[in-house]
């Protein structure tokens, strides 16, 4: 069963906006790190722009600053109460947090690469790539069954959507790099179809 014509029963997937740790090119997984004023414009643009994209039925957001802030943007354009949902928190690194990608990355180390392309790697007390697919199917699947035929809009983070993107599209979530997406852009999902309709939409950010 295809989407409708009509903009309804749709998961609109959106970004939070920019933060220090994407600036300085860290993983800041749950850290609860804050938006710049860069990225606060960013939600203010996101909030203001968004009839454009559609009507949204419902908000849920992951309980992290950066993204419930970027949630309530688009909420208070609707007058729609934002519900947080723990289970959309970005993938926990647990005592790697605040490691540079670079560090991550660099020679000798293959953290990134496992991180990558072993769904069942973990750093310590951290998550694995399949804890993370877990717990955001389990979110999605449930708040889709409670709001069939109806636009909800979902706020998290780059690679937790990454990784139910690449779930639903390809069914192997190590594909997760190729949807990597800015701040604030968002992407358009038919669930019922696995159609990706929409990816990394920022028209918000020039308008």
């Amino acid at each position: 069963m295809v989407c409708e014509k009509m903009m309804q029963g749709k998961i609109y997937f959106v970004r939070h906006g920019q933060t220090y740790a994407n600036i300085d090119k860290v993983w800041h997984g749950q850290t609860d790190t804050e938006l710049t004023p860069e990225g606060y414009e960013q939600t203010r643009k996101l909030g203001a722009y968004f009839s454009h994209y559609t009507t949204p039925s419902v908000i849920y957001s992951s309980p992290l600053q950066r993204a419930r802030i970027t949630a309530e943007a688009i909420g208070q354009s609707f007058n729609l109460a934002v519900i947080q949902d723990p289970r959309l928190m970005e993938f926990d690194l647990g005592d790697w947090e605040g490691k540079t990608f670079k560090s991550l990355s660099s020679a000798g180390n293959n953290t990134l690469h496992e991180l990558v392309h072993n769904p069942d790697f973990c750093s310590p007390n951290g998550e694995s790539q399949n804890v993370v697919k877990a717990r955001m199917l389990a979110a999605i699947n449930e708040i889709n069954e409670k709001h069939q035929n109806e636009n909800v809009v979902i706020v998290s983070h780059g690679v937790a959507i990454s990784i139910a993107l690449a779930h639903f599209i390809d069914d192997d979530t190590t594909q997760w790099p190729k949807y990597s997406k800015g701040n604030t852009a968002f992407s358009e999902l038919c669930l019922n179809s696995r159609q990706l309709l929409r990816f990394n939409q920022s028209d918000h950010l020039t308008a």
